[in-house]
């Protein structure tokens, strides 16, 4: 068996620190500080090879915990880089929980860069990970986009409560009396990007009023009298401000649309390069058969997971204490456990705790899409429908949640099987025919 030389790294914005330790564990270079750059890149090649020769070890293994991305320059050097390749090298990416629940099992010490890098270095080599990281530079860009289309609309969900938090204070009546079915609808908008003009509107009559909103709605309107008597009935029941809050609540308004309206377009524009990109990956784009599932949560959904294969490699000891190879359903538990959507057990002797929380801890990035794709499913899909239905009728608080959370981890087979196989989806009776 290859000699392996386990090299930690604990990467910063600045700093790049290694440890570098022998089979056996013994401490090579305990401690070194290198620049996360590219010259403090090269300095580190340079003392990683001069080390692999001293040594006399013909493998390695590099680890690092997944710190924002301040690994991810690092890492992609060291996976394109040829004076390694000559060398049976394998990258690890740490969740920084591994290192910290390891850190826990020793004596207490003091938490320094100086020291994490030891620890990481030391439990790549007590506990090797299955699987090492891979570079695949199409599925990282596609990740990398998904990601931020989920930065986007978590902002644009923040900016639309800001917007109807100060617009309670411009037209308090605005929101419980809905003048219009959306508030951020484009008739609606056109009306409240200058609220001032709602005792002018009000002043109108109804039928000069419905007449104005069926033209700024272009004709879209089912019901323009309706439109306007709520509007005046708004206008009625609102607060009036001061002059100079007003004037003040108003511009807020009207530039939080302007940021809406902004942030929207962003959204579009990257859900459209999603869409660009997806055909590259004919296994992720069969999840777009799905019902109520379209390119941009398949894309998600599948970037985050990556390959199916990598669930599984190794073996798998059951309950029963034999050893197995891992199955499918080991892979769908594996990306579950993954998405943090799965209820550790609480257990000692003869106790068995009966209440278990949803972890949470892992890819928020792939439990979010999950969860999404699962409010699309209930709506689309028979069998997702009736489960959600069920699951919403067993209990008396947080039902939706509850409900919208347990269909999501019902879906992971889904998507799992899809991707595993390479095929679109097919309904339960097509399945049967």
């Amino acid at each position: 068996m290859n000699a392996r030389l386990t090299v930690g790294i604990d990467f910063s914005a600045q700093w790049a620190d290694a440890s570098l330790m022998a089979p056996d564990g013994t401490p090579l270079v305990r401690h070194q500080r290198f620049d996360n750059s590219q010259p403090g890149f090269e300095a580190f090649k340079r003392l990683l090879l001069e080390t692999l020769s001293s040594a006399a070890c013909s493998a390695v293994d590099l680890a690092g915990e997944a710190t924002g991305m301040y690994w991810l320059p690092f890492f992609l050097e060291l996976a394109t880089d040829p004076d390694l390749r000559t060398y049976d090298a394998a990258l690890f990416v740490l969740n920084p929980r591994w290192v910290k629940w390891y850190k826990q099992c020793l004596p207490q010490t003091d938490k320094t860069d100086r020291h994490d890098a030891y620890l990481i270095a030391d439990r790549t080599r007590v506990h090797r990970p299955d699987t090492p990281w891979q570079l695949d530079l199409p599925m990282l860009a596609l990740r990398c986009t998904t990601r931020y289309r989920r930065h986007l609309v978590q902002l644009l969900a923040s900016e639309k409560s800001f917007f109807c938090a100060y617009l309670f204070l411009a037209a308090a009546a605005y929101q419980r009396l809905a003048p219009f079915s959306d508030v951020f609808g484009a008739t609606s908008r056109l009306v409240l990007d200058d609220v001032c003009t709602l005792d002018a509107l009000a002043s109108l009559p109804v039928n000069a009023l419905a007449e104005h909103l069926d033209a700024l709605s272009h004709h879209t309107l089912p019901e323009p009298p309706r439109n306007a008597t709520r509007l005046q009935q708004v206008a009625r029941e609102s607060f009036r401000l001061p002059t100079a809050l007003g004037l003040s609540v108003h511009a807020i308004l009207h530039t939080t649309l302007q940021h809406i309206t902004f942030l929207e377009a962003q959204i579009a524009q990257v859900e459209t390069e999603i869409a660009r990109q997806l055909p590259h990956f004919p296994a992720i784009q069969q999840l777009s058969t799905i019902p109520g599932i379209g390119p941009v949560f398949s894309a998600g959904i599948g970037a985050e997971i990556g390959d199916v294969r990598r669930f599984l490699q190794g073996t798998k000891c059951d309950a029963r204490g034999r050893v197995r190879p891992k199955t499918l359903r080991d892979a769908e538990d594996a990306v579950a456990k993954i998405a943090g959507l799965w209820w550790p057990r609480s257990e000692s002797g003869a106790f068995a705790a009966e209440d278990r929380r949803m972890s949470k801890a892992g890819n928020a990035n792939l439990r979010y899409y999950f969860i999404q794709g699962a409010d699309r499913l209930r709506h689309w899909e028979p069998d997702y429908r009736a489960f959600y239905g069920r699951k919403l009728r067993e209990v008396t608080q947080h039902r939706h949640k509850r409900a919208l959370v347990l269909t999501a981890r019902k879906s992971v087979g889904l998507y799992v099987g899809l991707l595993h196989r390479n095929e679109p989806y097919r309904s339960r009776e097509a399945r049967r025919a």
